[in-house]
This record gives C-alpha cells, sequence and structure tokens, in this order.
C-alpha cells in the first residue's frame, strides 16, 4: 500500500481532529460541571489539587485538562500545573458573558443524545427533540414543567445575549424610539442594556412566564422598573399594542419559516404604523469571521427546527409577514449578530 504524502497526512490529520471534536465539548462541559475555571482563576493548580477539590481521579482529571490545554481553554505549566487562559476566562461562573451555563447546556448525556440523531434530522426533516419526546415544541415546553431545566436554559441565553449585544449599541442608532418591546426577551439583559443608553425610552419586557421572574430581577437591579414593564404571554397570539419598535433577538432562528413568518405577523397587527421592527439575529455570510453561525444553524436543525438565515432568507420572511427589510446591519458580535431592521409595508 502507498504511503501517504506529506500534503495527504496533513489533511488526515485535520479530518481526525474533526470526527473526535465532539470530544472537546464534553470536556469543556466537564471542566464546568467540575468549577474548573473558577478553581485556576488566582493562580495555576496541579491536577492532584484540583481532583481533591472537586472529588474526582486526578489521572482522568489530568487528561481532561492536559487535552484542553491543547486547544487553548487552559494552559499547561510543566507537567502537571494547569492555569486559566482568555478563552478559559469564559468558563467561569458570574463573569459577564460567561459561557459556563452554554458548556453546561450543549454537553452531558442528554446532549450526547441530541447531537447523535443529526443523520436522522437530515433524512427525516424532523428535529432530535421531536424524535426523543414527540413533538417540535418540546424543547420550550419543558421549560414549563422543569424549574431547573428552565434556570439553566435561561443562563445560557443570558450569556448569548452579553455575546450577541457585544457592538450592537454603537453599530445600530436606537435614539429615536420612544417605547421598545422587547418580544421573547427572557431575562431582559439585552433590553436592559438598552434603556441604560438611552434614558428617555420606554422599554416592555415580553415572553413565557417562566422567565418573569428572572426578567423583573434584571429590571429592578438595573435601577428601571418606573420606565420598564415586564409582561407574560405568548408571541403567537399576541403581544403589547402600539410600540414605534419591536425587538426580537435570537428568536426568529428558532424557528421554519413558516412559523417565523405567523410570530412576525403578530408583531404586524400590534407594531405603529411607522415603527421598526428589529430582529438580531446570527446572519449567515458568504464572508463570515467565525464557523460559530454555521454550527449554530445545525444547532437549530438538531433542536428547534429553526435555521440561521441569509439576508436574502429575511428579506422574503419580512415581507410574507408584511414588512419590508430596508437594510441590515452587521456588528463585532462573536455570534455574528447582526440588526435586520424592517418597517411595515
Amino acid at each position: 500500500m502507498a504511503e501517504l504524502d506529506t500534503a495527504q497526512a496533513a489533511a488526515a490529520a485535520r479530518l481526525l481532529e474533526l470526527i473526535f471534536i465532539q470530544r472537546i465539548s464534553q470536556a469543556i462541559h466537564v471542566a464546568a460541571s467540575l468549577g474548573i475555571a473558577d478553581l485556576i482563576a488566582d493562580e495555576p493548580k496541579s491536577a492532584e489539587q484540583l481532583a481533591k477539590a472537586t472529588g474526582v481521579q486526578a489521572a482522568s482529571l489530568r487528561r481532561v485538562m492536559r487535552t484542553l490545554a491543547g486547544f487553548g481553554v487552559f494552559e499547561q505549566r510543566g507537567s502537571d500545573q494547569f492555569a486559566l487562559t482568555p478563552v478559559g476566562e469564559f468558563l467561569k461562573a458570574g463573569v459577564q458573558g460567561s459561557l459556563r451555563p452554554a458548556a453546561l447546556f450543549f454537553g452531558g448525556e442528554d446532549a450526547a443524545k441530541t447531537e447523535g440523531l443529526l443523520l436522522h434530522c437530515v433524512k427525516t426533516g424532523e428535529t432530535a427533540y421531536e424524535k426523543l419526546y414527540g413533538k417540535s415544541d418540546a424543547l420550550f415546553d419543558r421549560f414549563q414543567k422543569d424549574p431547573v431545566a428552565a434556570e439553566l436554559f435561561n443562563a445560557t441565553m443570558t450569556g448569548f445575549s452579553t455575546l450577541h449585544l457585544t457592538g450592537v449599541l454603537d453599530a445600530y442608532d436606537f435614539s429615536t424610539i420612544k417605547k421598545l418591546v422587547d418580544v421573547g426577551g427572557g431575562h431582559g439583559r439585552n433590553l436592559a442594556e438598552i434603556l441604560k443608553r438611552h434614558p428617555k425610552m420606554r422599554g416592555v419586557l415580553f415572553d413565557m412566564p417562566h422567565a418573569f421572574d428572572g426578567g423583573k430581577k434584571t429590571i429592578a437591579q438595573a435601577g428601571l422598573s418606573d420606565r420598564c414593564e415586564v409582561v407574560s404571554g405568548d408571541f403567537f397570539k399576541a403581544v403589547p399594542n402600539g410600540a414605534d419598535a419591536y425587538l426580537l433577538s435570537r428568536v426568529i432562528h428558532d424557528w421554519d419559516d413558516e412559523t417565523s413568518i405567523a410570530i412576525l405577523k403578530v408583531v404586524r397587527n400590534a407594531i405603529a404604523p411607522e415603527g421598526r421592527l428589529l430582529l438580531l439575529e446570527t446572519m449567515l455570510r458568504p464572508d463570515q469571521r467565525s464557523l460559530y453561525p454555521l454550527l449554530s444553524d445545525l444547532n437549530m436543525m438538531l433542536r428547534t427546527g429553526g435555521s440561521e438565515r441569509t439576508e436574502e432568507e429575511y428579506r422574503a420572511i419580512y415581507r410574507a409577514a408584511g414588512f419590508e427589510l430596508t437594510r441590515t446591519v452587521e456588528t463585532i458580535s462573536p455570534t455574528g449578530a447582526t440588526i435586520v431592521e424592517g418597517k411595515p409595508l
């Protein structure tokens, strides 16, 4: 058998890395579950020290830490000391934009079952959640029944919101908006930041009941309770009426085109005649800076049946819902967030 040449060997090595890359997601999940980033935040520690602090096997933990160091999450110093890197900083609890909840949510046994159904999704058009739980809205139904799952999901979305909002307030002029409704706004991190930047603006935070208490807390802690109302409801049925701007951040990507159009028609019925529709979504671009938008698109296929979209795809669903897409504004957000602006037709 002929040996591989240098280029072929490099190509095969790259493909091997990609085949086994799911190990990295699960290793990050282990580190997040054990709180490793917080344990080494102040000074490097050995695998033995970390194992003693977390109650796990030192030899096994060393292997996980060594692998994550190879991918830049941690730094290995000497044979058995591990320190935090700028990447690993985002695994700390409580830091701005913490991705620790995301590492917990998208890793572990439940996530492994979901990820293993990608071929089923491609063959059938179903989501993994439909296969596992029997209905397309199982992900969101679960949060109504499981407070622990809802808390982790909302914490994950809060972290994403911080990253997603990065650069948005500098890229887009919100100053002429008098009243902004954040539809599906979760715990209100986006709306709070916008309102703090624009003290004359009033806001409404609108989401399902599972997000109500967290939303009230965020708005109160930001000192915004006097000009921001927190309302629970179902955006498939109605949203608060008469505002001059409606923001939906990371909402429409959860749904297929038909459902997305139905949601936007509800907003169309509520919006002021000269109002603005603002989607803040990860957009697929031919010149995108990172691979995250493509990976997020597969995540939508697996979990919700939605998708990340191109500008032309957003233009089509806007028109079908009674809006004209007026412009898109790219940001420096790590998630590839783009403001997709529209006005009623």
